[in-house]
């Protein structure tokens, strides 16, 4: 029993120990850190109040005029020539700036055009090569004439550089006497040439490498909003516009005297005795196909026709007589042509040549321009005048038709 009570206190002491010796001990003190508090002073916003802006009065101070100096006299410049065009030609090809272009004027690829030939090939014009009174026409606006007046106002468009060849055949554009060495035996003949082995870009290149150095033309696109069909020649709009005479085959006093004059001239009778002459000494069967007098007399009479002045005066008479030989000179020409102008009443001939397509004033001198169309020479259309003159025509090779 005792025994049990020792072992007891023993393992009482054995747990009880610890506990004692902690509770011996000081306690340890551990301070925790506080972080520092800053007060934020929070501000109170000041309205400051603007103060009323008191306008001082304005006073004027007395206006003082400068004395008037007058400026020395100064020489006003010197004119530069007007590069405004009076007349220049219109056609299927556009407006006709200048109808002696040089090929150098061209740059770029051969390309297709409208025109009246029959091969053509064109290139667009250079900004650096055409002449600077030509290039600046570009973007200019034009009035459009034809026979009878005025027909559209266009604007000028992109220039080009034209070659034309009439042909008229294209054995004739490779193989003529001018494009061609009638020696080199390597040409074909007629019936060997074959149409399909030249195709549009040969053609292009022959009808160019043919053309004369100063032989193409420098054409304008015509742009429009209205049609121009019928138009021949053009005048810058900036211009004052032309005098235009109108043809009327209406009777009047000066159309009558001129046919008076001529039926009673020693030319028509002298004209009337050689014919007759002529035609007595053909065989019988040669008569046969040759009128005589009395029928070209009847079938051909003398006829005048008035180109009038917009205010209705008669400023020229037209006259025109008789038959136009045949083609290959054979026959008798008893075709008689004349122009005459009316000067105080009296009718003055003029060397012109009869039968224009248009009679205009266009550079306003006094003086008419005559408009004409030829069919057998290189003179396609002509002007003619004392201070205008200029033409254009198309190289072809000449076929006899006989």
């Amino acid at each position: 029993m005792r025994r049990k009570t020792i072992e007891l206190a023993v393992g009482l002491g054995l747990l009880l120990g610890p506990l004692a010796y902690a509770l011996t001990l000081e306690p340890e003190v551990v301070e925790v850190e506080v972080p520092q508090v800053i007060e934020i002073e929070r501000a109170t916003p000041v309205v400051e109040l603007e103060a009323p802006v008191v306008e001082a009065p304005v006073v004027e101070p007395p206006v003082v005029e400068p004395p008037v100096v007058e400026p020395p006299a100064v020489e006003p410049p010197a004119e530069s020539a007007d590069d405004r065009l009076a007349f220049a030609f219109v056609n299927t090809a556009g407006l006709v700036l200048h109808t002696s272009a040089k090929l150098a004027w061209g740059e770029g690829h051969l390309r297709d055009h409208e025109g009246p030939g029959q091969f053509l090939a064109a290139k667009r014009a250079s900004a650096s090569a055409v002449p600077a009174e030509l290039w600046v026409q570009r973007g200019r606006t034009f009035d459009l004439y034809g026979a009878e007046g005025k027909v559209c106002t266009a604007r000028l468009g992109e220039l080009s550089v034209l070659a034309q060849h009439d042909g008229p055949g294209l054995y004739d554009l490779f193989f003529d006497e001018y494009a061609y060495d009638e020696d080199d035996e390597s040409a074909p003949s007629y019936d060997e040439f074959d149409e399909a082995d030249y195709p549009p870009r040969a053609i292009r290149r022959q009808v160019w490498s043919t053309t004369d150095d100063d032989g193409a033309w420098l054409v304008a696109e015509v742009v429009s909003e209205t049609s121009c069909a019928g138009a021949l020649w053009a005048r810058d709009a900036q211009l004052p516009p032309p005098v235009i005479l109108h043809r009327s085959d209406a009777p009047n006093a000066a159309a009558r005297h001129d046919v008076e004059q001529f039926e009673a001239s020693d030319d028509l009778a002298d004209l009337r005795t050689e014919y007759m002459r002529w035609h007595g000494e053909l065989d019988e069967d040669e008569q046969s196909y040759e009128p005589d007098w009395a029928t070209i007399a009847y079938e051909n009479p003398t006829q005048a026709l008035t180109w009038w002045t917009e205010q209705h005066d008669p400023a020229l008479v037209e006259l025109q007589f008789g038959l136009e030989s045949g083609w290959c000179g054979d026959g008798f020409d008893t075709q008689v042509r004349s122009i005459s102008q009316v000067s105080d009443g009296q009718l003055v001939p003029m060397e012109r040549p009869p039968h224009p397509i248009a009679v205009f004033d266009a550079d306003l001198d006094g003086r008419y321009e005559f408009l004409t169309s030829t069919r057998y020479d290189e003179e396609i259309d002509s002007i003619r005048s004392e201070t205008l003159a200029d033409s254009w025509g198309i190289p072809e090779v000449f076929v006899c038709p006989c």
